[in-house]
């Protein structure tokens, strides 16, 4: 059996459920079907870590789940967003100061080490969890079931927490669900369906994802070209780094 398989049962006796509400197709399902009753139980609340260089199209998928729950007495939602990945790393790198690195790619064709998913997506879920709890600094993390939208066609990410008194469960694996389900169940209940959820500056963005964004000439095409700029000036940089994997600047 996969190591990791026993967390997908969840925990029964945790102070709180929590979905970690990602805000791209699998999540939103997760939220809505536990919001629903459908196939899920009801969990306590949602935390949607917000970098606030989400997709345009992310948030207006916000707003709408947020109005969603207002008229269908959903789940509470809670949106951290009290950190600005586009602003800390354009500040960072003009002034030569620390910066969660994302994983660009560097002329030698490596991948600089990727930390901001842990500064801006797992550890802000896990500090309004704490605020939840309504936990004092330096005191000990209460029971928690953190869910995940996981579904069964990404068994392979699967893992344990390592946090003190931290549960994973991935309600979609243990109920069987593909993402196909998922959209099946977007398409069946007339919601609409959510994009795939990451920062428009995402270094693992394809090529498509590239052209299709200039195409659009929007918000999402300038703040990406700005930090692909932006990530080649830090003085402390050893190698040209780029949000390309042709290495070549976007614009």
């Amino acid at each position: 059996m996969k190591e990791g398989w026993k967390t997908a049962k969840g925990n029964k006796d945790a102070n709180l459920k929590i979905i970690s509400l990602g805000m791209g197709v699998q999540s939103t399902a997760v939220y809505l079907m536990s919001s629903m009753g459908y196939k899920l139980s009801r969990a306590d609340f949602a935390i949607f870590a917000d970098p606030q260089a989400e997709h345009p199209k992310t948030y207006e998928m916000l707003e709408w789940l947020l109005s969603w729950q207002k008229q269908n007495n959903g789940i509470p939602i809670i949106v951290n967003n009290k950190r600005n990945l586009y602003k800390d790393i354009i500040n960072g790198y003009k002034n030569g100061s620390r910066v969660a690195s994302i994983p660009a790619h560097t002329e030698n064709n490596g991948l600089v080490m990727r930390q901001c998913t842990s500064d801006y997506k797992i550890k802000p879920v896990i500090e309004s969890a704490r605020e939840l709890h309504g936990l004092k600094p330096r005191q000990r993390m209460k029971s928690t079931e953190m869910w995940l939208g996981i579904s069964l066609d990404e068994i392979q990410r699967m893992k344990e927490c390592t946090l003190h008194n931290i549960d994973y469960f991935y309600p979609l694996i243990y109920h069987n669900m593909s993402r196909s389900d998922c959209m099946n169940f977007f398409k069946k209940n007339n919601f609409p369906v959510p994009v795939k959820s990451s920062c428009v500056f995402c270094p693992f963005h394809s090529d498509k994802f590239w052209i299709d964004i200039k195409k659009e000439n929007g918000e999402a095409w300038n703040m990406a070209t700005t930090i692909d700029k932006a990530i080649r000036i830090h003085p402390k940089m050893k190698e040209k780094q780029y949000l390309s994997r042709q290495c070549k600047p976007l614009d």
